[in-house]
């Protein structure tokens, strides 16, 4: 198209023709279209139609594009172009969330749109020991009481390994008359503290913390049960 433009030159008006787009030319407007995702159909914005350059006030719209009202976003979900290509579908959207599996607790990040099929949950479990009972996590108690019992069980046996190994090499300091004074008198407190471990019923459920002996030497102790894998 062309436009007529006014030029002032050596203060003379002259009067110029000037090729224009026609879409350049004052008062048009772009027709707004919303792009959606080529594979999901997700609303991803708003852009103007490209002009046909050929075609004066024709408008070419992109592929995955429609002219239609761009949807409300809301947070936690997103839009879907409708089948018929004239509104939106509003479904869940927990792309990147993790999520557990109700069976096992296995947590997996999740990449596809809608809610979550039967099974999952965004839910975490709290403990090693949590069961799924209807809509949310509950501890199996008893499975939990017979780890901790096995745990315990485990550390009153490494426990006594390590206080027989002092006796025994106290023991022979004392018969060869070799023992320091503190050696002699730690001889009787581990004596002491592996008679009171053998003694902690553990056929039922795991002792509580306070009814573990203290040994003479705890630091020492407590260092090798962790050296021989057992957990705080």
């Amino acid at each position: 198209m062309d436009e007529v433009i006014d030029v002032l030159e050596g203060g003379e008006l002259l009067e110029l023709v000037e090729s224009v787009a026609w879409w350049d030319l004052p008062d048009v407007v772009p027709p707004m279209v919303c792009n959606v995702h080529r594979g999901t159909g997700e609303f991803m914005g708003v852009s103007p139609a490209d002009p046909s350059p050929l075609e004066p006030g024709v408008w070419v719209f992109p592929a995955y594009s429609y002219q239609i009202e761009p949807p409300e976003l809301q947070p936690g979900f997103v839009s879907l172009i409708n089948r018929d290509d004239n509104g939106w579908e509003v479904v869940a959207d927990h792309r990147g969330a993790t999520v557990y599996t109700t069976d096992t607790g296995e947590p997996r990040q999740w990449q596809a749109l809608g809610d979550l099929p039967e099974g999952y949950t965004l839910q975490a479990p709290e403990t090693a020991f949590d069961t799924w009972e209807g809509d949310k996590w509950v501890v199996d108690e008893t499975a939990r009481d017979e780890v901790l019992r096995s745990v315990a069980y485990r550390k009153q046996t490494l426990a006594n390994q390590f206080a027989t190994g002092r006796i025994n090499t106290l023991q022979d300091a004392v018969e060869l008359d070799m023992a320091t004074d503190d050696e002699a008198a730690a001889l009787p407190a581990w004596k002491t503290y592996r008679v009171r471990l053998s003694r902690l019923d553990i056929s039922t459920a795991a002792p509580a913390d306070d009814d573990w002996p203290a040994s003479p030497n705890d630091e020492a102790l407590t260092a090798w049960l962790a050296s021989q894998g057992l957990p705080n």
